[in-house]
């Protein structure tokens, strides 16, 4: 299991909850999370091997910064 997988899940956790329905595409070093919300396409982008804790907190941020602008 990648380490990566625990950020995916709380992410998709996150935007399932709010209603969205998110598609996830794994290529290259990164993963991407995208969802539609009134016609615009957001995107989040998880790296395959975070290196520290704060991945974990910066993407966390960023996905409810995401949310919140909608």
């Amino acid at each position: 299991m990648s380490r990566a997988n625990p950020l995916v899940l709380e992410a998709l956790n996150t935007l399932k909850a709010r209603g969205l329905v998110p598609c996830v595409g794994k290529r290259g070093k990164h993963i991407k999370i995208r969802w539609v919300n009134q016609g615009r396409t957001f995107l989040l982008v998880v790296s395959h091997s975070p290196s520290d804790r704060n991945s974990q907190l910066n993407s966390r941020t960023i996905l409810r910064r995401l949310l919140r602008n909608q």
